[in-house]
């Protein structure tokens, strides 16, 4: 009968920001005596990213030979060993380790997509005489505090405009105006955002509907054997509309779509880059070409407090304003926002073919995790 194992984090969801001091107490019940050389638990967060790519050339004789070109990255973020026993026979029975380790404040957001990830975990390593090592781990997620209301930018409605002339022969031409507008620059996964598309049709072609998407774009480096990067596109949402615009009329579409549980914007000097669009394609009529316009949508983790509703805020009261930083009690925000309800987490959307780390043994690999993102009403 295998080892039997548990973790008790202070956090029970796993969800940490960074900057925090992870708590939690580890209860290993083994089955037979392990002679060991030490025990340690150890604080691992990494980013990685891989791929490869074939080239085919052709010699002067008409010879084809195909190269095959392995790029990879490998960052660490934090990589903490505390040594919980010495070496020496561990009997059989309940054995229980206690530890506090404290995350880097510029650990990046956990995230992963299909050539890397970001990964953070907590692992118990049993290092053994003669045998393999016994491991016992779990996954974690770690936030970068993203507080949008630290940008006065974010806080200015977002607005993008473009003008085409619209004809071709035999058909009739003119002039068309689109513009796309939001009230806000940037959002956290949970809110609304609302759109506003503007069509002035001076043209004698109607438009015949149109499609917003909400895109994800990743952005992964590799530095090995030498920098390259490779991308990824997701259409998280899409909205399809037939209302046209006729010719010669102005007309302006009003919508709204609700962001899911994603990873917020992230620093373009990580391994992974992540960053997001809002897409409208216009459909003209006829043998006119599609119209396209589109605006960056900002994620962050700490919502703007002017795009939450009265009615989804909590006012403190005067006693209420003595109260210290809730940094060290409260697991659900990472300073002291009380006029902010604590958000609820969701799942990380699945990618359609996530990344697999095999530079891990299989006995070991973590498959199958989604990180958690806070979400808000």
């Amino acid at each position: 009968m295998p080892s039997a194992f548990l973790f008790e984090l202070d956090h029970p969801n796993g969800v940490y920001y960074s900057g925090q001091t992870i708590n939690g107490i580890i209860k290993l019940t083994t089955t037979q005596e392990k002679q060991v050389r030490n025990v340690r638990i150890v604080l691992l967060g990494q980013g990685k990213a891989k791929w490869d790519e074939s080239y085919t050339s052709t010699d002067s004789r008409g010879n084809n030979t195909t190269t095959v070109i392995y790029y990879r990255s490998d960052e660490v973020y934090v990589n903490n060993e505390t040594l919980v026993r010495g070496e020496g026979m561990l009997p059989v029975g309940l054995h229980t380790y206690t530890f506090s380790v404290t995350l880097p404040a510029q650990c990046p957001t956990s995230c992963k997509g299909t050539y890397g990830h970001i990964r953070y975990g907590i692992s118990l390593i049993l290092n053994r005489v003669l045998r393999f090592d016994n491991v016992y781990h779990i996954p974690l997620t770690v936030l970068q505090t993203v507080d949008l209301n630290l940008n006065p930018v974010f806080k200015v409605p977002l607005l993008t405009e473009d003008n085409a002339s619209v004809g071709c022969w035999p058909c009739a031409g003119g002039d068309i105006k689109y513009s796309l507008r939001t009230p806000f620059g940037a959002y956290t996964p949970g809110q609304v955002v609302k759109y506003a598309l503007d069509i002035q049709n001076q043209s004698m072609a109607s438009s015949k509907g149109y499609e917003m998407q909400f895109i994800q774009k990743m952005t992964f480096t590799a530095t090995t054997p030498r920098r390259a990067q490779r991308q990824t596109k997701i259409t998280l949402i899409k909205q399809e509309s037939s209302e046209n615009c006729l010719r010669l009329t102005n007309r302006i579409f009003e919508k709204e779509f609700r962001i899911p549980p994603v990873s917020p914007t992230t620093d373009a000097s990580f391994v992974i880059h992540v960053e997001y669009k809002l897409k409208i394609t216009i459909f003209m009529s006829g043998c006119h070409k599609s119209r396209h316009i589109s605006l960056p949508i900002f994620i962050g983790n700490i919502p703007l407090r002017e795009s939450l509703k009265i009615s989804e805020s909590v006012l403190p009261t005067a006693s209420e304003m003595q109260i210290p930083s809730p940094v060290a009690s409260s697991p659900e925000l990472p300073s002291s926002y009380y006029d902010i309800k604590p958000p609820s987490y969701a799942a990380a959307l699945q990618s359609g073919s996530p990344f697999v780390d095999d530079d891990v043994d299989k006995h070991h690999r973590v498959v199958g995790f989604r990180p958690l993102y806070p979400m808000y009403s």
